[in-house]
């Protein structure tokens, strides 16, 4: 199933088959369903999608079979202005059947532009706290404005809270892609940030969920610890590893990042071609690989890794899944 926003409408799609003749479709601007709604369609063989006419942001699909069976279909990427990336981590579905909660992991580019109308967004999807991955010094060039009623925790990764950045600036594109992998084996090595963000979803105090993750472009900081946050739901592999590369659609708007990002390091009389860095703006699939062979070499897989290098005991990984699955 896919959702697809134009203009003042959403329309949800499904394949033939894929839903149930006389399923009941539910829609709501809120992650759970009231009692007393009513549906606004029922689905018949002839038709495959429904168009839902709405400006608000997001919008919930809840599917009820003739069975009884229910699902929930959202937005996986929210069309904010002044952000790109931003997503949902909600309706992928683990190994047992249940299915990670919409509307409480969402992960980001940076929010350093975030606009007033993107940051009532932010307040209307109650995040409680925002985790900026980035190092000290991006934080220091690119600080993220501050919202009210939102904690902004900075718990780096790939570095520490004092360490700066350090990016080797040349117009030799062969030196990108290696350094790519060496990064992610360095984000491996960040156990106590990983372990300090997953303590302070599970405390609930001032944090907790829903809350929003990012580094500069959402992609690689962001998509480790996405992959991680997906497998300690036990979501398969082959999915971790889609959502990771949807990043992929916004290849320019990350080498524009990065443009910026670069001026802070580079020499000014330096012309640099923004193309060179084309390998350290994909999100492809043999960096996350890097990451999770990294953890299996140390600790024998990524389960392990999990528990025995981050920390993470049998009870906390239950509190974690009773919280983000359903």
């Amino acid at each position: 199933m896919e959702i697809t926003r134009k203009d003042k409408t959403v329309t949800l799609t499904w394949e033939k088959g894929e839903v149930s003749e006389g399923t009941m479709v539910f829609v709501s601007s809120q992650a759970t369903l009231e009692a007393n709604m009513k549906p606004v369609f029922i689905v018949t063989d002839d038709v495959n999608h429904y168009t839902y006419e709405t400006k608000d942001v997001p919008i919930y699909f809840f599917l009820q079979t003739p069975n009884g069976d229910k699902l929930v279909i959202s937005e996986r990427i929210l069309p904010l202005e002044s952000v790109f990336n931003f997503r949902d981590m909600g309706g992928y579905e683990s190994k047992n059947g249940q299915h990670v909660r919409w509307g409480k992991l969402y992960r980001s580019s940076n929010l350093v532009h975030i606009s007033k109308e993107d940051t009532e967004l932010l307040q209307k999807l109650h995040i409680k706290w925002i985790c900026d991955l980035r190092s000290s010094s991006e934080v220091k060039a690119q600080p993220t404005p501050a919202i009210q009623g939102v904690l902004n925790k900075h718990i780096p990764i790939g570095t520490a809270k004092n360490e700066e950045t350090t990016l080797p600036i040349t117009n030799d594109q062969a030196i990108y892609e290696p350094l790519m992998g060496e990064s992610y084996r360095v984000f491996v090595q960040s156990m106590e940030g990983f372990k300090e963000i997953f303590d302070e979803i599970l405390k609930d105090a001032e944090a907790g969920v829903p809350f929003v993750f990012h580094c500069t472009a959402g992609k690689d900081r962001t998509g480790v610890l996405g992959a991680l946050l997906l497998t300690l739901l036990d979501v398969p592999e082959k999915t971790i590893f889609d959502d990771y590369t949807l990043t992929n659609r916004y290849q320019d708007e990350i080498l524009a990042e990065m443009g910026g990002i670069i001026s802070l390091f580079a020499n000014e009389s330096e012309k640099i071609d923004l193309e060179t860095f084309r390998p350290m703006a994909e999100a492809r699939p043999a960096y996350l690989e890097i990451a999770f062979d990294e953890m299996r070499k140390q600790f024998g897989s990524v389960d392990k890794y999990l528990e025995e290098g981050i920390g993470i005991t049998a009870e906390q990984k239950a509190a974690f899944q009773k919280l983000l699955l359903e």
